[in-house]
């Protein structure tokens, strides 16, 4: 798995940022067919969603966004 949240939060930190830094994570459907959504909010904008059936890779989705946002990373 890729490794967007540890970069994003590195970045962050050397920047003295990392307390502008908030997740949101909700869920839908029951059982085998949950699907994750996690938003990554930096200074109350949202920057980044990510949608899977797995919370991480929700997660990674969205700091993957947020980091080609702030060019760190190529689309």
């Amino acid at each position: 798995m890729p490794r967007y949240v540890v970069d994003l939060n590195n970045y962050l930190q050397k920047q003295g940022q990392l307390a502008a830094l908030r997740w949101k994570e909700s869920s839908t459907g029951a059982g085998n067919s949950i699907q994750w959504t996690t938003t990554c909010i930096l200074q109350d904008e949202v920057m980044g969603t990510g949608v899977s059936s797995q919370k991480g890779h929700a997660k990674e989705e969205a700091a993957k966004q947020v980091l080609i946002k702030l060019g760190l990373l190529s689309g």
